[in-house]
């Protein structure tokens, strides 16, 4: 999906009148370690000097494009065109195949839950998730935006036991918080009605199990979680944020070894572990490990946009 699932089902509920919207964002994210030194290499521009993404939206179209790749969503047309700017080629996609895919990895999620079920797999342990929300007090003053500081910390270790006892992770979000910006809220609510018209009243009882599913993922998706519930009611638009997150080994273990389980993301959960044993090595038995890092800054933002903003470009030839 284009943006987080959990924003864009906050936003189902959600109400305004349709407007123009144009904005640019740079997005920059940084591997640790010695897996992370290899993913930093092949991420290239991404783990480097950052990706920008200017995103346009008129109407029922939304146009958005990083370098040389490129989307239009229609709404209108219920079709979606892929953009490849370097070779100057386009391929569409209709709203019936993506709801066509949709099903399939619906159907395929559900078989691979069916044959894991009966296996008698050891679960992990249980976990908290704690949340805070500090104002530093800082301000500055970004892309012409007076900002001020708010950091957020999302904990998570084994429930009755401390962080250094059980070990965990620890999200951390360094927020410089602007005005509201509309063309942001104007990016949610397209997503809004594009989410709906594809999936209908059908996505929201596929989320509140996806939910669901969460007490049983590693500790880094209940952190993401939280962290996006809370986000959500903080007052302005982040005009620069930076999120870490980073493991903690405790005296009892690994947080990679405490939560072996059954759950769809334990591959995931084996990558992160794997990468957290690797920065430790690294580190010669430090007890706190950064995971990875990423940053984002709100370059410019207007509620002004036109039909040809958001135009399949001249001479392009579809695939």
């Amino acid at each position: 999906m284009r943006t987080s699932l959990i924003a864009v089902a906050l936003a189902l509920t959600a109400s305004t009148v349709f407007a123009d919207a144009t904005y640019q964002e740079k997005t920059q994210m940084h591997f640790a370690g010695a897996v992370g030194s290899i993913i930093n290499v092949f991420g290239r521009s991404a783990t480097h000097e950052g990706l920008i993404t200017d995103v346009v939206i008129h109407k029922n179209r939304k146009l958005s494009r990083t370098g040389d790749t490129g989307e239009i969503v229609d709404l209108d047309r219920e079709k979606v065109y892929y953009i490849d700017y370097g070779r100057q080629t386009y391929r569409v996609v209709t709203f019936d195949e993506l709801r066509r895919q949709y099903e399939e990895q619906k159907e395929r999620a559900a078989k691979q839950q069916s044959r894991t079920a009966g296996k008698n797999e050891k679960q992990g342990p249980e976990y908290e998730v704690e949340f805070s929300l500090k104002s530093t007090g800082n301000k500055e003053t970004i892309n012409g935006w007076p900002t001020h500081e708010e950091i957020a910390t999302v904990t998570v270790h084994e429930k009755d036991k401390t962080l250094e006892e059980s070990g965990g992770f620890l999200l951390t979000s360094d927020m410089w918080m602007g005005p509201r910006v509309a063309a942001r809220r104007e990016m949610i609510e397209f997503e809004r009605r594009f989410v709906q018209k594809i999936y209908g009243d059908s996505f929201m009882a596929d989320m509140r199990q996806a939910a669901a599913m969460l007490a049983t993922t590693p500790a880094f998706a209940k952190a993401m979680k939280k962290y996006n519930e809370k986000q959500g009611s903080l007052d302005g638009s982040p005009i620069r944020t930076k999120m870490t997150f980073e493991t903690v080994a405790g005296k009892n273990g690994s947080p990679d070894q405490q939560q072996q389980s059954a759950s769809p993301a334990s591959a995931i959960s084996g990558l992160f572990g794997r990468m957290k044993q690797r920065r430790q090595g690294d580190e010669a038995g430090s007890q706190r490990s950064v995971m990875f890092e990423s940053n984002s800054e709100l370059l410019k933002a207007s509620a002004t946009a036109t039909a040809d903003d958001v135009a399949l470009p001249a001479g392009f030839r579809e695939k």
